[in-house]
């Protein structure tokens, strides 16, 4: 679910990344505060915790009183998030496997190389000479997020064509607790995580996002718009509940 607030009051400047606290009933919670080019208020949990991104007018007040009016979405989210269990770490050794698209994907270190690929279940990592484990590990992620970004675009393309509506605007999320969210302005964000998982559980995803740009809302209409774009969508459900706390650390 997107949490929003619309906005239209006097500015307040806050470094981007600012780690506030605020008093939720008996807990304080942090969160990191940014802001951005947006027309409401945002509120996503990731691998940090919560994140709060607000427009460049929006008061801190106000942000604040948004956060508390969904205070119980927030404990909530939290207490899964701490509670969930923890997904298995990715080794970035050579023989060790990492998940894409539902099936194992070996990883082979190839020492003189500069460049990654992937090809009959192998994915390349070039191995710089006296290359730190952290800075392979860096490059892996950014080809893996690369390629997420690409397949997402045309299974976005895909069933925007079979809803009969342009192309939404694509970008990335890396939220613990979200696959995805359509905003009111129609830009859609996507979990690169879901690169781990079968393309059927992909599409669901996408259909159900693009669905948002006739209802946006939960309502038995918009789960008939789910249903024409895709209409296993029940069973996919299910098993997109059971994959999060599934998916690698990379």
């Amino acid at each position: 679910m997107q949490l929003e607030l619309p906005l239209a009051v006097a500015p307040v400047t806050l470094p981007a990344g600012t780690l506030r606290y605020i008093q939720l009933g008996s807990e304080v919670v942090g969160y990191r505060f940014r802001r951005a080019r947006r027309r409401s208020i945002g509120m996503v949990i990731d691998d940090d915790g919560l994140r709060v991104a607000a427009p460049n007018h929006a008061p801190i007040a106000e942000v604040e009183g948004f956060i508390r009016e969904k205070a119980r979405w927030v404990l909530k989210k939290l207490s899964e998030w701490r509670a969930a269990p923890k997904p298995p770490l990715v080794n970035w050794s050579d023989g060790s496997t990492v998940a894409l698209l539902g099936a194992p994907v070996t990883i082979a270190l190839l020492p003189g190389e500069r460049g990654i690929n992937m090809e009959n279940g192998r994915l390349g990592i070039g191995l710089a000479p006296r290359g730190e484990p952290a800075a392979l590990r860096k490059r892996a992620i950014a080809w893996i997020k690369e390629h997420a970004l690409s397949l997402l675009g045309e299974r976005l393309a895909l069933y925007a064509g079979r809803l009969g509506v342009p192309t939404p605007t694509l970008s990335l999320s890396s939220a613990r607790t979200q696959w995805g969210l359509c905003r009111e302005d129609g830009h859609v964000r996507l979990n690169w995580r879901l690169i781990h998982l079968p393309l059927r559980l992909i599409d669901y995803v996408v259909a159900h996002e693009l669905a948002h740009l006739r209802e946006m809302n939960h309502s038995a209409r918009f789960w008939a718009v789910v249903a024409g774009l895709y209409p296993d969508y029940k069973q996919a459900r299910i098993e997109l509940r059971h994959c999060n706390h599934r998916l690698p650390i990379l």
